[in-house]
């Protein structure tokens, strides 16, 4: 299977979702998980604690308003139920960037084990240094649009 298609399968499983809310990280990951479809399993307070301690940690934040959150232990075992839930919030949210920059898009990660996660991270990563990519994301585009700029810039 080709980088873009692992990453396309796991946007449309995750989705995309608009307007989210909230003040604070764990503000937003509240409003972001209760909206979430979850797979079997997976109970929505863990992944919101798990989101939220992953972030007191040290800020998952990359700059240039967007965030890849993700909770630190696994909460799913195979690669199949793994998602990106790609949200734009509201309004900009302080997420102690390293860059100073609010966040305002997320791509909450849920993986199947650590070796699955720096994959997920590092193919997001590369699509995300892109400054056309980013640009792409002020736009809000739906699941159809995001998949076909990830195939442009694959």
């Amino acid at each position: 299977m080709h980088d873009q298609d692992d990453i396309i399968r796991m946007i449309q499983q995750g989705g995309v979702y608009y307007n989210i809310s909230g003040d604070t990280p764990d503000t937003v990951f509240a409003d972001a998980v209760a909206q979430f479809s979850l797979p079997s399993g997976v109970d929505s307070q863990q992944l919101y604690t798990g989101l939220c301690e992953r972030e007191k940690l040290m800020t998952t934040s990359m700059g240039y308003g967007i965030a890849l959150p993700h909770p630190r232990a696994s909460l799913i075992s195979s690669d199949k139920d793994e998602r990106i839930y790609v949200c734009f919030l509201d309004k900009p949210v302080d997420f102690d960037a390293m860059d100073g920059k609010p966040v305002d898009v997320l791509f909450v990660i849920l993986s199947a084990g650590s070796q699955r996660h720096l994959y997920i991270l590092s193919r997001l990563s590369w699509f995300l240094q892109k400054e056309d990519f980013r640009a792409g994301l002020k736009k809000k585009p739906d699941t159809q649009e995001l998949i076909s700029v990830i195939k442009y810039y694959s």
